[in-house]
């Protein structure tokens, strides 16, 4: 193929020769010319592509050939037709002592003895000729080698080759002929038997008969062989063989049946017979091998036996006593094992071995009972009465069962005794047994009679006695109040449980005895003495509401009791109801009572507290955006300025101050935020330093590790101040008597993950780590562990509730940090107090805060309160909005109708006359509902952050909001809504 330069060359020479020997050509005809070249060009570039890619198939090819190749274990060789190595596999070359490569080109029979070669040449030549595969095998010093030849035509070289495939098949052969000789040993087997074996194809032909089988039917073996012989054999005999046969499957391939057949000479013989089907490895039928005998003999012994026990059998099922026959045999055997093992007193075994009864009972078969035994035992037929004895069984018969197996161990023949058995349907018989020993099973215990009379009327009229003495003491003991009878000495004749649980005793201990034996109470004893004696003397009862009666454990009760003297007796009933549950309950209900009125008292004050937060919200709203409007008119060297500066920061404490109120009325959650720990240390030691006595001597110590802006943490500023003043106050309470030392200190603490699985408490991270320590009496080490539970407390009524370090606890769990404490008595006590420390800059933080976004969009502002109206528009008109204040929710919402385009955003307060918040958002929306909302409130009990935004409302603010703040919320709102916009558009 000619090189690109080269053609180029070539045409450019034929060019010039063209224009000084041809016609000068025209400009059609060289466009022409071009293509012409550009299509060829094409057309060589499309071929080397294709002879490319036919070298990459081709190499792919024989790295496939060679791995199919190498996939072998066996020999395998590409030959031409005269036996020339095209390829040969590594399995093949290692058996040769070489390599692939080294064999490649070689002749084949020049590498094979001379002896094999000739003959492996004429089946390579027959392969050759016929195009046909083809198998031999040969031998060569003991071993045998298998061939399989696949000739094929290669269209590449148009010429023939043959895939040959060598096996070493020695151990096969050899198998192959161990086979065959057990195959003749197994047919000499059957010949030599006495039974008629005989096999036979699915469709009835015979493939074998033994000799004793073609003997039997009087018949020559060639003439039973691939013949379907079939003796006469009655019609309904030959339905029992379809239907065993016929059923065989390759999992359940063996089937046995009985039938008839008439011999030639009119004879009646019985057989019995074996079917086993044969099935190949894909579960087809191939075959029936049958083996049977002749059983008429034994069908003639049977009828006659049958005929002795149908009249055995007459007698033994009408009589009208419960008749068993059981076979002790496997009983007898285990005896006989216990003997050879050198146990004679069989007593002694089964009390050893009381799980050896169960195995007993197992091993006894029911042979036989007759149809009173069904009577007795409620059954429907017998075949519940084969399971076995143990279906039957009480723990009492298993007792006397017991006794039976050692009087038959003991050469015994007759056994009696009374036993309970349980009937099919779960009732108890009360039953006499009687067992003996037939004649001639002495030896083997092989048949035993048993006799069963059902006692279960007399057993059941005792019984019924029993029952009736012990129905009294049963209802008594089931009242849970305390039921006793006195005589005239003052001694128990009849106690319940209950009353002898009082005093720790059981009812037969207490019987006898009087109650100053168990009640050491002798103030107690002498009233209940007289009361006694009273009753008997007048014989009148007598009621005693309320009683304090002392029992076994010391605890005082309070019982009401009745006593009543008995007619014809010189004896008291007395019954005595414990009411102590029930004087706690009324202790109880009036101490609830209490609590109702209380928290009745509470409510009412959260609700006026509620109230009271909306009017100074309003007004602290009102102060801090007007402060923020005079600021920016003030200079910064204006002592004016510092006076403002000095009314804002009390306005944001009256801020906080109402939040706290909101807190306690339940209007607001926790505010979680940033919190600088070394301010709030600050603010905590001026209010402990104007609280604390003389007597005790507060420090602060901060950690220089903690630069600025490093001592940040998110929660809520009020709850962390919570914390400390708690901690502050109960250390300064445990100092309140000999004064001491409050240490106040702030750390950086790094927990790894390894110290982090030390402590369930703990997690891994960075942490501010608060330290409160005291100097006083500390804490006992039995009560350490209950400190913050709820309402636990060591200090006197009146100076604490048990709740300050529960809320502790709380709060920090809520903050997810930890506290642990430290204490030893006469020492003092360190609470530690983890928070997790905010990872952020706190830079960002503050330029965030500082910023205050404006704007140019047109704002509607609705509140009802003029003064906060003109500070709205006043601080909203110098941060660059457009803005419409009105008062009156009615004007705003007709002047929204008339232009609800020309309004970009709607601040709202809830609570205005005749209209609220929420219902002017609801109505706004309704014209226009991807208007966006801010609902700004005081105080509200029906409005939450959730509801507003339910309705579609964007923010929902509580007052008093600063001006920054409501800028950066503001902007927020409007560029989320028109993110929205653009998202639908």
């Amino acid at each position: 193929m000619s090189s690109p330069g080269r053609i180029r060359e070539t045409l450019c020479h034929e060019t010039i020769e063209e224009v000084v020997e041809s016609p000068h050509p025209t400009y059609e005809e060289l466009l022409a010319e071009n293509q012409e070249l550009k299509n060829r060009l094409q057309e060589l570039s499309e071929q080397r592509d294709t002879i490319e890619r036919l070298r990459g198939e081709l190499a792919d090819l024989k790295l496939q050939s060679k791995a199919v190749l190498n996939a072998s274990s066996d020999t395998v060789t590409i030959l031409d037709p005269v036996g020339t190595i095209l390829a040969i596999n590594d399995s093949g070359a290692m058996r040769l002592r070489g390599t692939p490569e080294q064999y490649a080109g070689t002749s084949i029979f020049d590498l094979i003895p001379q002896e094999l070669a000739q003959k492996r040449k004429r089946w390579l030549h027959h392969a050759v000729e016929t195009r046909k595969p083809i198998q031999f095998k040969d031998d060569y010093r003991g071993i045998t080698y298998g061939h399989r030849l696949f000739p094929f035509f290669d269209d590449r070289t148009s010429a023939v080759r043959v895939a040959v495939l060598t096996r070493d098949i020695s151990e096969s052969e050899k198998a192959l002929k161990a086979l065959r000789e057990s195959e003749a040993r197994y047919r000499a087997i059957l010949e030599d038997q006495t039974e008629l074996i005989c096999r036979y194809l699915p469709d009835g032909r015979l493939s074998y008969v033994n000799e004793a089988y073609a003997r039997y039917f009087n018949k020559d073996r060639h003439e039973l062989i691939n013949r379907n012989f079939i003796p006469h054999i009655p019609e309904e005999d030959i339905r029992v063989m379809k239907h065993h046969t016929s059923s065989l499957s390759p999992e359940k391939p063996v089937t046995s049946f009985e039938h008839r057949v008439i011999m030639e000479g009119g004879e009646l013989r019985w057989q019995h017979w074996t079917h086993r089907a044969i099935y190949d490895m894909a579960g087809t039928l191939t075959e029936y091998q049958a083996v049977g005998r002749d059983i008429t003999q034994k069908r003639i012994a049977q009828s006659a036996l049958s005929e002795s026990e149908r009249r055995y059998k007459s007698l033994f099922e009408d009589s009208p006593i419960s008749l068993w026959e059981e076979d002790f045999s496997q009983v007898n055997t285990f005896l006989n094992q216990l003997r050879a093992q050198g146990v004679h007193d069989f007593r002694s075994y089964f009390e050893a071995h009381p799980e050896s009864m169960s195995h007993c009972a197992g091993l006894v078969e029911i042979v036989d009972v007759n149809n009173a035994t069904l009577k007795l035992f409620k059954a429907t037929g017998k075949r519940e009465f084969l399971q076995g004895l143990h279906t039957f069984f009480t723990p009492s018969a298993l007792d006397v069962f017991r006794e039976e197996i050692i009087a038959l161990a003991e050469g015994k023949r007759i056994f009696e005794s009374e036993t309970e058995h349980r009937t099919v349907n779960g009732d108890l018989k009360h039953v006499s047994i009687h067992l003996s020993v037939a004649p001639g099973a002495e030896h083997n215990l092989s048949k035993i009679h048993v006799s069963l009379i059902d006692i279960t009327e007399r057993r059941k009229a005792e019984q019924e006695l029993r029952d009736h003495r012990a129905f009294l003491n049963q209802i008594i003991d089931t009242v849970p109040s305390p039921i006793f009878v006195k005589d005239r000495e003052g001694r128990f004749v009849l106690v319940n449980k209950a009353m002898a649980e009082m005093y720790g005793a059981t009812p037969a201990e207490l019987v006898g005895k009087k109650g100053e034996d168990f009640n050491p109470h002798e103030d107690e004893t002498t009233i209940f003495r007289a009361e006694d004696l009273d009753v008997l003397d007048s014989q009148k009862p007598i009621f005693i509401p309320q009683r304090v009666v002392t029992n076994a454990r010391g605890e005082m009760c309070i019982h009401a009791t009745t006593k009543l003297p008995l007619a014809g007796k010189d004896q008291i009933l007395g019954v005595a109801v414990d009411i102590t549950e029930r004087k706690q309950a009324e202790a109880e209900r009036a101490r609830l009572e209490r609590h109702f009125r209380q928290a009745q008292k509470m409510q009412a004050l959260g609700t006026l507290a509620g109230g009271i937060a909306h009017d100074f919200n309003n007004m602290i709203f009102a102060i801090l955006g007007f402060i923020r409007l005079a600021l920016k008119q003030t200079p910064d060297e204006s002592k004016v300025k510092e006076y403002l500066l000095q009314i804002q920061s009390a306005g944001m404490r009256a801020s906080d101050l109402v939040r706290q109120i909101l807190t306690f009325s339940r209007q607001t959650d926790k505010e979680m935020k940033p919190v600088h720990l070394v301010t709030l240390f600050k603010e905590v030691s001026k209010m402990l330093r104007a609280t604390l006595p003389a007597t005790i001597e507060l420090r602060i110590e901060v950690s220089p590790e903690i630069q600025e802006n490093q001592d940040i943490i998110i929660g809520d500023p009020t709850q962390v101040h919570q914390v400390l003043m708690n901690l502050c106050t109960n250390a300064m309470h445990a100092m309140q008597d000999n004064g001491g030392v409050l240490d106040m200190s702030l750390e950086p603490v790094c927990i790894t993950p390894e110290n982090a699985s030390m402590n369930p408490e703990h997690r891994a991270g960075e942490f501010l780590q608060i330290t409160i320590s005291d100097t006083g009496y500390g804490i006992e080490p039995s009560i350490i562990e209950q400190i913050f539970d709820p309402f636990f407390t060591t200090k006197k009524p009146g100076e604490g509730t048990g709740m300050g370090l529960s809320v502790v606890h709380g709060i920090v769990q809520s903050h997810r940090g930890s506290i642990q404490v430290e204490s030893t008595v006469g020492v003092g006590t360190k609470f530690h107090v983890l928070f997790p420390k905010k990872m952020e800059e706190s830079d960002a933080i503050s330029a965030n805060e500082n910023a205050c976004p404006t704007g140019q969009e047109h704002i509607l502002f609705v509140d009802d309160e003029p003064i906060l109206v003109d500070m709205a528009n006043e601080m909203l008109s110098q941060l660059g909005y457009r803005v419409t204040a009105l008062t009156s929710p009615h004007t705003a919402l007709q002047r929204f109708m008339e232009e609800p385009d020309s309004f970009d955003l709607l601040i709202t307060d809830q609570t205005m006359p005749y209209l609220t918040g929420m219902e002017l958002s609801r109505k706004m929306l309704a014209i226009r509902k991807n208007l966006p909302i801010i609902l700004v409130t005081g105080y509200s009990e029906t409005v939450t952050p959730e509801h507003a935004k339910n309705i579609g409302i964007k923010e929902f603010i509580i007052k008093p909001v600063v001006e920054d703040q409501l800028a950066r919320i503001i902007r927020q709102v409007l560029e989320s809504t028109a993110r929205e916009g653009a998202c639908q558009n």
